[in-house]
């Protein structure tokens, strides 16, 4: 199965080729922002390395969050479009589990992403092929994160963590004090990569194009100013968790 997978959801723009769980090729841009410009080329340029066109993949497969609003809007609307058009397979993956994924040997691993003001896009994972949400994804303050750290390895034996992402070593005299054996993630552990999001998507659950929603995992201003402005209800399938 030929599956195509992007990550916009972070300033690391990712695009990978699987055939099943072989990654074929994967290119990445670091510190890039650009990624409306960059996203179609860079799609384009695999595919014609690989003598493939779009109607040969089988399976689209793309980062949903969180991560940035205009990124992961910009990877989902691009890959929704391809399966729409195109009848094609189409699977969303969360960001945290995708970089979960990159760490291997058994590992709590807590994957976040730098919110700032302590706050960070964080959940955990148990390491393996297919890493288990155990510490779910959401937007905690460090104070909230460590708390839930804590109640996870009270009840479970947890003999190493590594944490993956960003601006977590920043949190080092907090972590130090959980008192349990832990690590930061390398270069490559700490950013998104496409490939590990296609063989993820192998045994992932396509969904219906138009349900494919980012999971921002925090309201943006925009709709907590519209919700004080109408009182109407936040949308149920907004997908968003909560406001802090």
């Amino acid at each position: 199965m030929k599956i195509l997978s992007v990550s916009t959801a972070t300033n690391h723009l990712s695009i990978a080729l699987n055939e099943g769980q072989q990654v074929i090729v994967e290119k990445n841009e670091r510190d890039e922002r650009n990624h409306s410009e960059h996203l179609d080329p860079l799609i384009d340029e695999i595919l014609k390395e690989n003598k493939l066109t779009l109607k040969d993949i089988d399976r689209f497969a793309v980062a949903i969050g969180p991560g940035s609003y205009t990124g992961l809007r910009i990877g989902i609307t691009t890959v929704k479009m391809f399966a729409s058009i195109l009848d094609k397979e189409v699977v969303g993956i969360s960001t945290l589990q995708a970089l979960a994924k990159g760490v291997a040997g058994d590992a709590l691993v807590i994957a976040g992403l730098d919110a700032r003001n302590d706050n960070y896009f964080a959940g955990g994972y148990k390491s393996g092929d297919i890493p288990e949400n155990v510490i779910p994804d959401g937007h905690y303050n460090i104070d909230a994160l460590i708390k839930a750290i804590q109640e996870y390895a009270a009840e479970n034996e947890v003999k190493k963590i590594v944490f993956v992402g960003s601006g977590l070593e920043k949190q080092d005299e907090k972590i130090k004090a959980l008192n349990i054996p832990y690590e930061y993630g390398d270069d490559d552990q700490n950013v998104i990569r496409a490939g590990l999001i296609g063989k993820l998507a192998v045994l992932a659950t396509p969904i219906d194009p138009d349900k494919l929603l980012p999971r921002y995992l925090r309201r943006t201003q925009a709709e907590v100013d519209w919700h004080k402005k109408t009182g109407k209800p936040f949308e149920p399938d907004s997908h968003y968790v909560e406001e802090v």
